[in-house]
């Protein structure tokens, strides 16, 4: 099957490219795979501390692989199919919400279906103008995978998240930054540029205390008022104990931008 990413390591930070612009870059199960591994990876690389997801070509991604889609049906395999998938991908979603480190969508193009989901699933996504947002399920008689069903309805109002979901309407970077969904539109051509600059920042950032962070939002989600405010508590108190909290206080007071070392 040949590569479907390509990974880059500079300066702490990790570029993961989707490198299948003919078919632009469906996110089929071998991609799926490559992605996740290579995802895992990074993670135990202590010389990494953000991580940059982006496309090449016309698309971020356009989600699901229609031919195999189509193929699954003739072959009566289509519930096979998308079980096989899925199994992948939804790992890949969860780990993105968990991640220790910071993640960047950088949406060149198309980010259709799970594709969209991709991006909404990173903690922060920069788009190109020319980038376009689609909920494609409904289209297939799907529902919103990808995590689709909980991204959409915790960042979006229900009826806004309805009206995505259901009509699969094409939404342009400036209508998905009106509902909040992206943190800064760029031209196509400095979007590795500004990519980069948030990157850096981050990845000078502390990132152990990030990692803390995404875990509290991730837990607030489901967990009682009173058992989360005690479990941030702890939190803090663990956060107050590292070297990156004592760096950034004597910085402070010194009026110098903080080192920050953890992993």
């Amino acid at each position: 099957m040949g590569n479907k990413i390509d990974v880059q390591i500079e300066d702490k930070i990790a570029l993961i490219k989707l490198i299948d612009p003919e078919n632009l870059n469906p996110l089929n199960k071998e991609t799926a795979k490559q992605l996740l591994e290579s995802l895992e990876s990074l993670e135990k690389n202590n010389d990494v501390r953000c991580v940059i997801i982006t496309g090449s070509g016309r698309a971020f991604s356009a989600g699901g692989d229609i031919k195999l889609f189509k193929s699954s049906i003739e072959d009566g395999t289509s519930g096979k199919e998308m079980d096989d998938l899925t199994k992948n991908l939804y790992k890949i979603a969860l780990f993105l919400r968990l991640y220790p480190k910071p993640v960047i969508a950088a949406v060149n193009g198309w980010a259709v279906g799970a594709g969209m989901n991709l991006a909404l699933s990173c903690d922060f996504i920069i788009a190109s103008d020319k980038a376009r947002f689609r909920q494609s399920f409904s289209k297939l008689a799907l529902i919103p995978g990808f995590a689709g069903s909980i991204l959409l309805s915790r960042q979006l109002t229900w009826q806004q998240a309805t009206q995505m979901a259901f009509f699969g309407d094409t939404y342009s970077a400036e209508e998905m930054n009106k509902l909040g969904l992206i943190n800064e539109i760029t031209s196509a051509e400095k979007l590795e540029e500004v990519t980069l600059q948030w990157a850096q920042r981050l990845a000078n950032g502390p990132t152990l205390a990030y990692a803390r962070t995404k875990k509290l939002f991730f837990e607030a989600l489901s967990t009682p008022l009173e058992e989360h405010l005690e479990n941030e508590r702890q939190m803090q108190i663990k956060s107050a104990e590292t070297e990156d909290y004592k760096r950034g206080v004597l910085a402070l007071i010194d009026k110098k931008e903080p080192e920050f070392i953890a992993k």
